[in-house]
């Protein structure tokens, strides 16, 4: 079976959610910051998902963001284990999610295409910028995540992030696991 990643645990079970501790999680955070900071704003970014008066989705092409590939590839690696499948089978998309005071992310699942599995990454999460909220049928599971930290869980499983507020901004990646040899777009697919 594959080898399971070191940091890598399972911390709810019904429903499943895994967590992963990223090594050297600050420097790289920096950098996506950086990143993330200079091209939020260029002409070819794109939003979707509109709901409380923000874009819940900002697309930014990896090219412009290469420290995501870290990211991606401990999604990759930690899906290939939880999946029980080769990491080359499995490719990542992914876009980002900024949270301002008052901000929140409304109940979703990823499950519109051919995802197995799927991920959020924390860059900057403040005190109080806002818990991951888990739906199991009437039942909730809250956790309140760290900068460095991803949560992976199945992509039908419905989750929203608490209000922020912290007054300050929180900043996270969606990530979607899907299939290598899938002809579909994905998430911003890199």
């Amino acid at each position: 079976s594959m080898s399971w990643p070191k940091g890598l645990e399972r911390v709810s079970v019904v429903p499943e959610i895994f967590a992963l501790e990223l090594e050297g999680a600050d420097s790289l955070n920096r950098q996506l910051l950086v990143d993330f900071d200079t091209h939020a704003g260029d002409p070819d970014i794109c939003r979707s998902h509109y709901f409380g008066g923000r874009c819940e989705n900002v697309y930014v092409p990896p090219s412009k963001v290469p420290a995501i590939r870290r990211v991606l590839d401990a999604a990759i690696a930690a899906a290939a284990a939880i999946l029980d499948t080769a990491p080359e089978s499995l490719r990542a998309g992914f876009w980002f999610n900024e949270m301002g005071l008052g901000h929140t992310t409304t109940l979703h699942t990823h499950d519109d295409d051919d995802e197995l599995l799927s991920a959020a990454y924390y860059i900057r999460v403040p005190p109080a910028s806002g818990d991951f909220i888990a739906r199991n049928g009437s039942g909730r599971i809250q956790i309140a995540p760290r900068a460095g930290q991803m949560l992976l869980f199945r992509p039908d499983m419905p989750h929203e992030v608490a209000v922020n507020q912290s007054g300050e901004r929180r900043l996270s990646v969606g990530i979607n696991v899907g299939p290598a040899d899938s002809s579909s777009r994905g998430n911003g697919s890199a």
